[in-house]
């Protein structure tokens, strides 16, 4: 794993971590990507994830997959997270180029 995350990925890890400060909880991982999987492509998201998380790239990957098949996460639970995401940024995370 890097040390380091890519130049274009770095508004992301900084959303997510004033988000997060005290890294994702167990409730927030699986809505928070699949409100992300939505705005970025599948790779950038695990590696951002697994920079942030210091977890494996590959486990991530596995764990968007099955956000979008056997794991989804409810409409409320998404709700919650984005409304975390919200107030730390979201919408102008939304709105860069």
């Amino acid at each position: 794993m890097s040390n380091t995350i890519a130049h274009h990925l770095k508004n992301t890890h900084e959303l997510i971590n004033r988000t997060f400060p005290d890294g994702i909880d167990r409730e927030s991982y699986f809505p928070l990507l699949a409100l992300l999987e939505s705005e970025m492509s599948d790779r950038n998201l695990a590696g951002t994830i697994a920079y942030y998380t210091k977890r494996d790239y590959s486990e991530i990957l596995n764990d968007i997959y099955a956000v979008k098949s056997t794991s989804i996460p409810s409409t409320e639970a998404i709700n919650k997270v984005k409304t975390r995401l919200l107030a730390c940024g979201y919408e102008e995370w939304l709105n860069e180029e």
